[in-house]
């Protein structure tokens, strides 16, 4: 019995003596070469640098230049728009007059390709006076027989001496006219002649920002509900406005 007393006594000092080898043995690696040190640790950029030393970007739109902190400020976008839908050259250039102090607006006034009329006449005579005693008799024979055909004497252009009867949108219209002369023993004639129409614009150019457009629309709405606008590239509008 007192032998495994002895026994065990001499095993835990064994194991404290072991224990305190093994501490002083990690204790001593802490001590390692400066290369070894640098690699082996880590730090942040904030315990290397001092905060001036750290880019800032600008909140606002802006270039921020390399290696610096300053920063270019970017020119807004400017903007232009096209207003339409004016019906005269006059109501487009009030409209031009009363927004002067406004923006800058130029017109702009386009010939569109339409629909084609129907021009119905009858071709010129040898002579003025040929031409006028036979527009006396085509109306005379028209009142006599009810029929409401209005007739011109064409006074110049290549149908000078002509009469002129009248110029449709369709052409049922005037080949109903056609056919009711040709009853009374008239040579009547139908031209096709292209359509036209003329398109009226504004173009306005060059405003700082949209919202500044915006802020006049509601106002030009109220004058004249009737315009459209559409944002253009300044690009692409005319130019000197």
């Amino acid at each position: 019995m007192r032998g495994l007393l002895l026994g065990l006594l001499l095993a835990n000092i064994l194991y404290v003596g072991l224990a305190f080898a093994l501490r002083a043995e990690v204790a001593g690696g802490d001590n390692l070469p400066a290369g070894e040190e640098s690699a082996s640790t880590v730090q942040l950029i904030s315990e290397v640098l001092y905060p001036g030393q750290l880019l800032s970007y600008p909140q606002g739109p802006g270039v921020l230049l390399p290696g610096s902190s300053q920063t270019i400020e970017l020119s807004p976008r400017p903007y232009c728009a096209q207003v339409g839908g004016f019906e005269t050259l006059e109501d487009a250039n009030d409209f031009i007059a009363v927004n002067a102090t406004k923006f800058r607006a130029v017109l702009d006034v386009r010939q569109l390709a339409a629909e084609p009329q129907y021009r119905v006449y009858l071709p010129p005579f040898e002579g003025r006076e040929v031409a006028v005693d036979a527009i006396e008799q085509l109306r005379a024979t028209l009142t006599a027989n009810n029929i409401a055909i209005d007739s011109f004497l064409i006074t110049q252009g290549e149908l000078a001496n002509g009469i002129a009867l009248g110029l449709f949108s369709e052409q049922t219209n005037a080949a109903n006219v056609k056919l009711q002369l040709e009853n009374f023993g008239y040579g009547v004639m139908v031209q096709e002649v292209p359509g036209t129409r003329q398109e009226l614009n504004v173009m306005i150019g060059e405003l700082e920002f949209g919202a500044t457009f915006q802020g006049y629309w509601s106002e030009i709405q109220h004058a004249r509900p009737y315009l459209r606008a559409v944002e253009k590239l300044c690009e692409t509008i005319a130019q000197g406005i």
